[in-house]
């Protein structure tokens, strides 16, 4: 049951911040004078995601709208997700969907820490019959 606060509290922090985002673009905001005399605002980003394809599968919306607003985004990934033994071949394809998603490679890092790693936990289920 703890889980699903966490997941949910993570749901609204996010809805939380991605309105935040919506809403400040919409402000005047600080401009800086480019050398050819135009103006341009660029608020740097930081995206923190659990694990290699949080950023393709619930971020990718949020990214593609900050990289369009020429905003700085860097990507921290708190885990290479190594559960399954696929670890780095999963850093690997991050670093690959960023490219995609325009994200230079060298604003994104992945922690390989082992206290933050994915641990899958199986679950035997036994058959009652009756």
């Amino acid at each position: 049951m703890s889980w699903l606060v966490v997941v949910l509290s993570l749901i609204v922090l996010w809805i939380a911040s991605l309105c935040k985002i919506i809403h400040t673009s919409r402000l005047p905001s600080r401009t800086f004078l480019l050398s050819n005399g135009g103006a341009f605002c660029k608020k740097n980003v930081l995206l923190v995601v659990a694990h290699p394809d949080d950023e393709s599968m619930f971020f990718s919306p949020t990214i593609s709208y900050l990289i369009s607003r020429g905003h700085n985004l860097h990507i921290l990934c708190l885990s290479i997700g190594n559960a399954d033994g696929m670890g780095n071949a999963r850093k690997h394809e991050l670093y690959k969907a960023c490219a995609v998603l325009k994200v230079p490679v060298q604003q994104v890092n992945v922690l390989d820490h082992p206290e933050l790693q994915v641990q899958l936990k199986l679950v035997s289920w036994k058959m009652h019959s009756f």
